[in-house]
């Protein structure tokens, strides 16, 4: 007998000093807050508007509607009045997107509601194995984030009633964290009692610079971005049916973008947009996206000021509750998030920030060639650290430079030393914003369930998406540290590719 419980004396000691991470396992049941755009919204009727049920396609609309709206812009240029475009391009826009949007004070006074709330879908019963989506957070993604906030401190309630736990998890995916950045602030003492852990997974908290641009107009299209994302969108988006349109787009792009013509391009366009934005985007996006605070709580400080006064402009009063809900957000929560999330650490509560990487962004900010999820920058998600351009890898300089290389991706893209809790920040290549599987629920309730750090090495800090899988990385890219193609390369390339096509295009092969 001896013999056996020193046997298992040794195995158990073993165990603990192989996994330290896991010794104090405290599973609380998980929230999980989903982002915008994922709850289905009824009318005053029940009948769905979102996602978008109609018997007309979106596309449709908008391929019945471009060729006059175009025609309108090219007399616009011309006459310097666009007036009529911006009439024609609302007409297509705002007809699709404008059923879901609020009022002008920013609520839903149409009737329009999200299906399902926390008051009409059962809040299970539980004592154990809580899942990731065990309890879902159901709220109307449109409302202002502090809203929000109200009816997500009486769902914590509801769930710890429902499993007898003290406290709760909360996991937030892009505007999901924005709602608990909320909540933190708003109910600050409910919250340091009632909740252990808090998970970001790809955050909005501090903004996305897409809506940014697109809210204060400063729309700008930089060549290399430009290059970035075209090669992108056409490498993965499987837009033609023959590899050989693709192939020559994509010899095309390497071409304009050796002669430098993608530059020019984007910054004709930019000149273009400048003359028309003031005409179009401001009617727009107020009877769309702008009709809702949450959209506003994603945009970024250093753009949010601009923003109010290029979208309300002198129509400011008449949104006067509107820009308050906005404002109550940016003032009290955004602009001081990473000091009161120090705080609430300091209180009990542990941040465990998840950060995805290696996409381009679309081209229309300055700055666009960040690295990130498609959606987000890296350096917002991950409340600071240091990134390399999207498609290529930290300079020698920089590397030279690093006197701790703890927090250094092996890719050579990320170093997180500089994030707001290196020791509590995931990063993860190839998932993209859109893409949450279960795997990284799981991934994350693991962490947050035994605290899990970066440096016990349960889960290293730097991660692939890999057919369904997460894999450690383990190197750098082949693509981003090859050499650029030699210039003559290119044109042959382009050449190549473009004969090809023509081959088949007299063969009947392919049709355009």
């Amino acid at each position: 007998m001896k013999k056996i419980i020193s046997v298992l004396l040794v195995f158990v000691l073993a165990f603990t000093c192989v996994i330290p991470a896991f010794a104090e396992d405290t599973e609380h049941p998980t929230i999980y807050i989903t982002g915008a755009q994922t709850n289905q919204l009824v009318d005053a009727n029940g009948k769905q508007i979102y996602p978008i049920v109609d018997d007309v396609e979106p596309m449709d609309v908008v391929k019945e509607k471009l060729g006059p709206c175009l025609v309108e812009l090219a007399k616009g240029l011309v006459s310097g009045n666009y007036e009529t475009y911006a009439q024609e391009l609302y007409d297509i826009i705002v007809p699709i997107y404008g059923v879901v949007a609020l009022d002008k004070n920013g609520e839903a006074s149409d009737g329009s509601r999200p299906k399902n709330t926390i008051y009409t879908v059962n809040v299970k019963k539980q004592t154990a194995n809580y899942g990731p989506w065990t309890y879902q957070f159901w709220y109307d993604w449109r409302i202002s984030p502090m809203a929000a906030a109200d009816e997500l401190k009486i769902y914590i309630d509801m769930v710890r009633e429902a499993t007898g736990e003290k406290q709760v998890n909360l996991t937030g995916r892009c505007y999901g964290a924005n709602v608990i950045a909320a909540y933190l602030v708003k109910y600050a003492d409910h919250a340091v009692q009632y909740v252990d852990d808090v998970s970001y997974l790809a955050s909005s908290v501090l903004g996305i610079d897409l809506l940014g641009a697109a809210f204060s107009g400063d729309i700008l299209l930089e060549g290399e971005s430009m290059n970035n994302f075209l090669n992108y969108f056409l490498s993965t988006g499987n837009l033609f049916e023959d590899d050989s349109v693709t192939v020559f787009l994509l010899t095309l792009v390497e071409l304009m973008n050796q002669l430098k013509l993608l530059g020019v391009t984007g910054s004709v366009l930019t000149a273009v947009v400048d003359k028309i934005k003031t005409d179009v985007i401001p009617p727009i996006v107020r009877d769309t996206f702008a009709s809702m605070p949450s959209y506003w709580s994603m945009v970024p400080v250093e753009y949010y000021e601009k923003a109010v006064e290029f979208v309300f402009g002198d129509c400011k009063e008449e949104y006067a509750k509107m820009i308050e809900k906005t404002d109550d957000f940016y003032k009290n929560v955004q602009l001081t998030v990473a000091e009161d999330m120090k705080a609430f650490k300091a209180q009990g509560i542990d941040f465990h920030i998840f950060v995805k990487y290696n996409f381009p962004d679309y081209p229309i900010y300055e700055g666009s060639n960040a690295q990130g999820d498609g959606t987000t920058s890296a350096v917002r998600q991950g409340f600071g650290g240091d990134y390399a351009p999207y498609g290529e890898v930290f300079s020698q300089d920089y590397l030279d430079s690093l006197t701790d290389k703890t927090y250094l991706s092996p890719d050579l893209k990320v170093n997180g030393a500089t994030c707001l809790f290196p020791e509590n920040t995931w990063f993860i290549k190839n998932l993209h914003h859109d893409k949450f599987p279960n795997v990284i629920n799981i991934f994350a309730m693991n962490i947050m369930n035994n605290n899990v750090c970066v440096s016990d090495g349960v889960y290293p800090a730097f991660q692939e998406y890999v057919d369904g899988e997460f894999i450690t990385i383990e190197g750098t890219d082949e693509d981003a540290t090859k050499e650029e193609k030699n210039f003559f390369r290119v044109i042959i390339d382009f050449f190549k590719s473009f004969f090809d096509l023509l081959k088949k295009l007299f063969n009947g092969e392919i049709k355009l």
